[in-house]
């Protein structure tokens, strides 16, 4: 049975992880308050804010999420930051089917796979999903 929020101040987000894309232009961009990408993961989605003028916010719930991996060229890897790209299984047309999510320039990219990879496996085990039910 789910709890209803009997008031807004009652909703909890539960933030696990936040952070910026830090590449050296985004390092530079976060210093002077110009970095206006924000990655968060929480206990139930995954939320990507973009955009300053016109702010955009994308959120997937994190059962839908499979396969987070991790990308990282030389320019990363001397930085010390990566990119997760992770899979999207959604049930819809074959357009947006196997979609991906790209969290770029990640510092401590291996800790935050690793966050992401059991927060998707928590919230699959907290639906009782198979993966029949997801096929």
């Amino acid at each position: 049975m789910v709890k209803q929020a009997k008031n807004i101040s009652d909703v909890d987000l539960q933030i696990c992880w936040e952070g910026k894309p830090s590449g050296l232009i985004q390092q530079f961009l976060t210093s002077i308050h110009l970095n206006f990408t924000t990655y968060q993961i929480t206990k139930d989605e995954l939320i990507v804010k973009t955009g300053f003028f016109r702010r955009k916010t994308n959120t997937v719930e994190l059962y839908l999420l499979k396969d987070p991996d991790i990308m990282e060229s030389i320019y990363q890897r001397i930085l010390g930051i990566g990119t997760i790209v992770v899979r999207v299984d959604s049930h819809t047309e074959i357009p947006n089917r196997n979609s991906r999510i790209y969290l770029r320039n990640i510092k401590n990219v291996q800790e935050v796979r690793k966050l992401l990879r059991d927060g998707i496996e928590a919230d699959v085990m907290e639906r009782k999903i198979t993966y029949f039910d997801k096929v």
